[in-house]
């Protein structure tokens, strides 16, 4: 077992491009936990901005966000600790239907977290039901691993025609590469919506390539008649333009909240309990602790303050009295002095302004460099992936044209061997050989189907001729290969009965020939 910065890691549990995912035991507290590990050889500016979104998600305070306990760096090695989610994810809850209300509980929630991370900047780029994990019941937001850290409501740019998440839950605008903002987590919510509730999903295709431009062109689809209430929030979920989507996962969660108060007769089935009690319980006593130790520092800070000027004035006391004497007799030039002596501190703070303002400046350039960095990686990436998908498509497409050209190859030879009677001989030059080779390309060909058989006949023919001469040992012989083809063939069958029947004359009188010629 390895061990790393206090936690012995026990198994992994999966393994991508960008991160590795271990099971492991978190030594000082014994507890078991997850470790994502980003792959060390991905180039420093993601590494950065791994270790800062840890940072980022470990703050937000929501008990349907994943908990991240730490955060860690040593060397090579760029690790979030997280908690151990045993319960599964949706996309595996998803095989069994889900009733309407455990679906709607489940869209608030995760529109609550989500409601969260873009008041934060974040845009996640990747709702699916795979990054719902449960934690008991209570279903959390995970995989942070392709988010984009952004000023709230404003918009990334990726280069056209690139594919930044999963298709099957993209919006348009980020499966064509168009500038996006949180508004594309607001669509991935709806076809997840839609696929809870109907347990298919909005847009499908043969090929993945077609799943996109269906989802890019085709309407949005019409819910049966037991959701209609629920196509206007589906409407505002899918629309094909941002601008026409909700604003605000806010907004889902009050549609939601609104519509369970018009439906009371909807209720939760007993095995699909959402609200983990416990978990409420534990963040709420968080929450209150954390309000009473500030509580307590807000009394504390007046305290502190008067014991400082009671102590300063102790101090100074003989100072004071003195100037208080000395007031009357102060000349009038002192207001100038304490004129010139507030144009000096307005000067300061107005210097003091302008460098605050220069360094905010310069963080903003420098984050909005690494912003554009990381995409320039992002997209060459991507670039590199979709290329590759464009040569295997074009691999498979030069396949099949391969295999139809070695098809109507043996057919053609199966054919030819038909003519000339080479029913099953010579060996891997026959009817036979050749039908069978097509079959084993595409077990459905019918004119392969239709070669064998037709070789079958010809056995049947050759037969028919044999038994005319009366040539029984031939004709069976014929029989014999016909049925070792088509065991079942009826024809061959009776007709091997009648070999038998007008060859056993023959075989008595050889028994005869055979009894005198042995006396």
């Amino acid at each position: 077992m390895k061990s790393i910065a206090g936690y012995n890691v026990i198994k992994l549990l999966a393994k991508g491009g960008m991160a590795a995912i271990y099971l492991a035991e978190q030594a000082s507290l014994q507890r078991q936990v997850v470790l994502k590990f980003l792959n060390p050889k991905l180039d420093e500016a993601i590494k950065k901005r791994f270790i800062d979104e840890g940072r980022i998600i470990a703050s937000l305070k929501h008990p349907n966000i994943i908990t991240v306990y730490d955060v860690v760096s040593i060397g090579k090695n760029n690790f979030l600790a997280m908690e151990f989610l045993p319960d599964g994810d949706l996309e595996t809850r998803l095989l069994k239907r889900l009733d309407t209300y455990t679906v709607l509980e489940i869209i608030s929630k995760v529109s609550d977290a989500l409601h969260v991370i873009h008041k934060q900047g974040i845009i996640h780029g990747d709702i699916k039901p795979g990054n719902i994990l449960f934690r008991g019941s209570c279903p959390l937001l995970t995989d942070f691993g392709i988010s984009h850290r952004v000023e709230p409501k404003k918009e990334v740019d990726l280069s056209n025609d690139e594919l930044y998440a999963s298709p099957t839950y993209a919006s348009p605008e980020l499966i064509q590469g168009k500038p996006f903002d949180y508004r594309t987590d607001i669509y991935s919510l709806g076809i997840m919506m839609y696929e809870m509730l109907l347990g298919e999903k909005p847009y499908t295709g043969k090929t993945e390539i077609e799943t996109i431009a269906n989802s890019i062109q085709d309407p949005i689809p019409e819910l049966p008649a037991p959701y209609k209430e629920l196509q206007p929030l589906l409407d505002s979920l899918l629309a094909k333009s941002p601008d026409d989507r909700l604003s605000d996962t806010k907004l889902v969660t009050r549609f939601i909240t609104q519509y369970l108060k018009d439906h009371p007769d909807l209720t939760r089935s007993s095995d699909t309990k959402l609200i983990d009690t416990e978990v409420v319980v534990e963040y709420i006593a968080k929450n209150k602790k954390n309000m009473q130790a500030t509580q307590r520092k807000v009394l504390f800070l007046p305290i502190f303050f008067l014991l400082a000027l009671l102590t300063s004035f102790w101090f100074y006391k003989d100072l004071l009295w003195q100037q208080f004497f000395e007031k009357n007799i102060i000349e009038d030039t002192s207001g100038l002095v304490l004129n010139d002596s507030d144009k000096l501190k307005a000067q300061e703070k107005s210097n003091l302004d302008a460098q605050l303002e220069a360094l905010r400046v310069q963080a903003v350039e420098q984050q909005h460099l690494e912003q554009k960095t990381l995409l320039e990686q992002t997209n060459f990436e991507l670039s590199r992936i979709k290329k590759e998908l464009e040569i295997q498509k074009k691999l498979a497409h030069q396949k099949r044209l391969n295999k139809k050209h070695t098809i109507s190859k043996l057919l053609s030879k199966g054919n030819n061997s038909l003519k000339k009677y080479q029913l099953t001989t010579p060996l891997n030059d026959n009817a036979l050989y050749y039908f069978q080779k097509v079959l084993e390309l595409d077990r459905k060909n019918k004119l392969a189907k239709k070669g064998i058989n037709d070789v079958v006949y010809r056995y049947e023919i050759l037969a028919r001729a044999e038994l005319e001469k009366y040539n029984y040992q031939k004709a069976q012989a014929h029989i014999s290969r016909g049925l070792s083809i088509d065991t079942n063939n009826e024809r061959l069958i009776e007709l091997q009965k009648e070999a038998n029947l007008q060859n056993e004359p023959k075989r008595v009188l050889n028994k005869v020939k055979s009894f005198f010629n042995n006396l």
